[in-house]
């Protein structure tokens, strides 16, 4: 009973904060594939252009359709959570793991925000379920829902082929579990999430593989060694608690170390007995954040990409003894505290803004339809992903990007500017430099005085300035 209540008072709370959540720009570039439907992607899978194409077109194309996907989704992997709490452990110690999943900041504040990685996690935590009913009691049904859920994972983010890795690692690890090499199930759970994940693997093969060269070239884009370290270790113990990502180093160290080491869990099923958990815990904990671990030196690892790997630790959290318990619950809940009154209340808006924040955005189309000249075409012209989603959302105008800019802004259609022509230019690196490049390519640029767009998000509200460029003479827009 106090498991529903604490859902649907922290659910409710996410209810009610939600306006102070404005899109990000991440979300509302998300949110531009909706519009544009494919079957796949340059940054992710399709899943999160599917999931916002449901939401708006049921509850509305608005912010508040779009964090209530974020929360339902969350709400709905408590759910799973639960389940295989009970699975292993008890309906009680279910409940602890449930609430601390809820707490930990990347899942209580972070989870607000509808990110293919949110989606990815429910696929995750709804096939880890499925497999420890495979191991529990040895049901071979279970592998056709887990091959279903898994290829839904793959089309939520390529992460999801981890899953696969870390199935067969712990097949080969276990000899209790190696006569399933010999069954059809696995393998047809196989040919399932190919079959689910096919769309992608054919929109690759058109594209020549388009996300492998994207998420390549990120790769040490940001070559600051140490930094990004401290960056990547730094986030994972802020958002998933110092006693959080500390256990799931324990998993990985334990699993290695002792492998065969029986814990409270799987119990025996007949004459079989199945596989300690720990050694499913550890290699689904090292799975994922290994290789995060292992590239962040030379990548800008987002906090929010590893979470998968913390699942067995959040299940672990169940077994702590209270003071470890109520260490992880103080921490998250300090966390949280100082997140949500640093982002409602002492969020930097710019003098312009403040007292307009949530109103501004609404007025956007105005702004650019009176920024519009009846002569030449007039274009909006953006440099940064977020901002064109923004801008897509909010002003309800097709955005572009500059010429070879990027790949992914111009998927759906180069800009092609004409002598004459005028471009309504939103600008949030650079600016004093592009200013400087603009001049010789218009008859006219002047610098828009007014602040026109609101997010909670880096720095767009505060270094964003857009130019009028009138007049097209010819040259490379910068």
């Amino acid at each position: 009973m106090y498991l529903i209540v604490f859902l649907a008072v922290i659910n409710l709370f996410k209810l009610l904060t939600a306006r102070y959540f404005p899109l990000i720009g991440d979300e509302a570039f998300y949110w531009v594939w909706s519009r544009h439907l494919d079957l796949s992607y340059i940054a992710h899978p399709p899943m999160i252009a599917y999931v916002n194409f449901i939401l708006t077109s049921l509850f509305g194309n608005n912010e508040f359709a779009i964090r209530l996907g974020a929360i339902l989704i969350v709400f709905l992997i408590s759910l799973i959570i639960y389940k295989i709490g009970e699975e292993l452990y008890s309906p009680a110690r279910a409940a602890t793991a449930v609430i601390i999943f809820n707490l930990l900041p990347v899942f209580f504040g972070g989870g607000m925000f509808l990110v293919p990685q949110t989606i990815l996690f429910f696929f995750w935590a709804l096939s880890f379920y499925f497999l420890v009913m495979i191991i529990k009691y040895q049901d071979s049904r279970y592998w056709y829902a887990l091959g279903i859920s898994a290829g839904l994972g793959l089309l939520s983010d390529y992460v999801m082929a981890l899953f696969f890795l870390g199935t067969f690692i712990f097949l080969l690890a276990n000899k209790e579990q190696r006569f399933w090499f010999t069954k059809k199930e696995p393998y047809i759970a196989a040919l399932l999430a190919l079959f689910v994940f096919s769309p992608v693997i054919i929109w690759n093969i058109k594209q020549g593989f388009a996300p492998f060269l994207y998420w390549g070239g990120k790769m040490g884009a940001t070559p600051r060694i140490l930094d990004n370290l401290l960056n990547f270790f730094g986030l994972q113990m802020l958002l998933y608690t110092i006693p959080i990502f500390l256990t799931s180093i324990y998993l990985i160290i334990k699993g290695f170390w002792k492998p065969r080491r029986s814990v409270s869990g799987f119990q025996k099923q007949g004459n079989r007995e199945v596989h300690s958990q720990v050694s499913l815990f550890s290699i689904f904990s090292a799975i994922v954040f290994l290789p995060f671990a292992f590239i962040s030196p030379i990548a800008n690892v987002g906090g929010h990409w590893p979470a998968t790997a913390y699942l067995p630790a959040v299940l672990s959290s169940s077994q702590f003894k209270k003071p470890w318990l109520y260490t992880t619950i103080v921490l998250a809940l300090l966390v949280n505290i100082l997140a949500f009154t640093y982002y409602i209340f002492l969020y930097p808006t710019p003098d312009q803004l403040k007292g307009r924040e949530f109103t501004i955005n609404s007025q956007l189309p105005q702004f650019i339809k009176e920024s519009t000249l009846k002569t030449g075409q007039t274009y909006c012209v953006a440099n940064d992903i977020g901002t064109f989603g923004l801008i897509y959302f909010h002003g309800k105008v097709k955005p572009y990007s500059p010429p070879g800019f990027s790949q992914e802004m111009e998927v759906w259609g180069r800009l092609d500017l004409k002598k004459g022509d005028n471009i309504l230019y939103f600008c949030r690196e650079n600016t004093g430099q592009i200013h400087e490049r603009l001049k010789p390519l218009f008859k006219k640029v002047r610098v828009e005085p007014a602040k026109r767009l609101f997010t909670k998000d880096a720095d767009i509200p505060t270094r964003m300035q857009i130019f009028h460029c009138l007049g097209f003479k010819g040259g490379q827009l910068p």
